[in-house]
């Protein structure tokens, strides 16, 4: 399930915080960066580590360090080129749009954020023909959920001029509105539905090779059957710039993350936006035999640690997010729609909050591309269990997916978790090594 593109090398060194080869807190006055063939490790020089310092090469920075290294400060950017960046931060930075058009009290800051946020095109909406049945709707909203990815040098369209990305990002919401409750599907994006993605038949094309979303959304309402009544399309160039504006994220790491050059210790960690863009995108090396699977499963602890810090977030932190906010958010969801839904997830639990993926089989190669296909059992069951709670349920049958040859016998587990157990973990992993919330 995986393919030839590698990630770039990124500064991790701003991942802090504790966990079980953790060292003692303390901020240092300066650091000492440690270059070798594999990997540059920023540690803290109050710790007494030099060049051959005591700490192994690959070891994280001790708790307590700064969130930006030396070299990354000093490194200068390159200027014009888009950069690869990562997800997991979507959901947030749309109810972020949704408060601030709560708590704006000013006219031309309604007309500013609304501006931004519609797309350019009245066409580019979803059709009336796949939303939620007229008798549902109210109670339930079900929207779709794009995170867009950009890199330099990478032409998808038949525009050479053009840098249009891929939809990288596939999550379904199921908004229970009346039962207080969220329900998240994700769709691998290398998962395979035919020509209609172009050469390579993967679905994370299929916006780019048609009409855009609404391309896609009628895709994914036809082969699983479910409605589709809004988008929200973001830009993963954000994630960064979110992050720091945060002024870094609290996410627990369930192990190691290490590949080129880039790692990230095991434990409760304070991720900055470099961190956290690694953090987010890897899928390879060890933890990592899934590939994308396996990294789907991983940025759930990042979601997880956005909404807790969401929850904390005072009017000024809001104000303060909304220009970058808007700057990547697209969405035909209504002003006044956006706001109702906004409110109505804050009520939500966290312990009420699941997110799953599609179950998929390793997949035959397509025009020499990777690809995984949808097991129509398994997943006409989690449908049925947590999507379809209105109205009829679904055969796999009925489902409209396009099959493809296998060359694994198990499907893979979807993986059903809820927010509050990835709190809990969290948690727990802050307890054993003693820290104070």
């Amino acid at each position: 399930m995986s393919n030839n593109q590698q990630p770039r090398r990124l500064n991790t060194g701003g991942a802090r915080g504790t966990g079980s080869g953790s060292g003692s807190a303390g901020t240092p006055a300066r650091r000492a960066v440690h270059t070798s063939s594999a990997r540059t490790v920023y540690t803290s020089s109050s710790r007494g580590t030099s060049a051959a310092g005591s700490r192994p090469a690959h070891s994280a920075p001790s708790r307590g360090t700064s969130a930006h290294s030396a070299s990354a400060r000093s490194t200068p950017r390159t200027g014009g080129k888009k950069k690869k960046r990562g997800c997991g931060f979507y959901i947030f930075v749309a109810l972020l749009v949704v408060l601030a058009l709560v708590i704006g009290a000013f006219a031309g800051v309604y007309h500013w954020v609304m501006s931004n946020i519609s797309p350019d095109d009245p066409a580019q909406a979803i059709s009336e023909e796949i939303r939620t049945a007229e008798e549902y709707r109210g109670d339930v909203v079900n929207v779709l959920v794009c995170g867009i990815d950009y890199e330099e040098g990478r032409n998808y369209s038949n525009d050479a001029d053009s840098n249009d990305g891929m939809t990288d990002m596939i999550l379904y919401v199921n908004f229970d509105v009346k039962n207080k409750k969220v329900n998240m599907l994700q769709i691998p994006r290398d998962t395979f539905v035919g020509e209609i993605a172009g050469t390579t038949g993967k679905i994370n094309a299929v916006a780019l090779r048609n009409d855009g979303i609404p391309s896609l959304a009628k895709l994914i309402s036809d082969q699983l059957q479910l409605p589709i009544d809004y988008y929200v399309t973001i830009d993963m160039q954000s994630l960064k710039e979110i992050v720091d504006l945060f002024g870094g994220i609290e996410v627990y790491v369930p192990h190691d993350i290490s590949f080129k050059g880039s790692y990230i210790e095991q434990g409760v960690r304070t991720l900055d936006g470099d961190a956290a863009e690694f953090f987010v995108r890897c899928r390879y090396g060890e933890g990592y035999a899934n590939s994308d699977i396996d990294r789907l499963n991983m940025q759930r602890n990042f979601y997880s640690a956005l909404f807790r810090e969401f929850r904390t977030l005072t009017v000024p932190d809001l104000i303060k997010m909304v220009p970058v906010a808007v700057k990547y958010l697209t969405t035909d969801m209504p002003a006044g729609t956006m706001a109702s839904v906004g409110l109505s997830l804050l009520q939500v639990d966290s312990a009420d909050m699941m997110i799953c993926q599609m179950p998929v089989y390793n997949g035959q190669p397509y025009n020499k591309q990777s690809v995984v296909v949808a097991d129509p059992v398994g997943t006409a069951d989690l449908l049925n269990t947590y999507f379809r709670t209105y109205g009829e349920p679904v055969s796999s049958d009925q489902l409209q997916l396009v099959q493809w040859g296998t060359t694994s016998s198990t499907p893979t587990d979807p993986n059903v978790q809820y927010m509050g157990q990835l709190d809990a973990n969290a948690e727990a992993e802050k307890e054993a090594n003693g820290v104070d919330n």
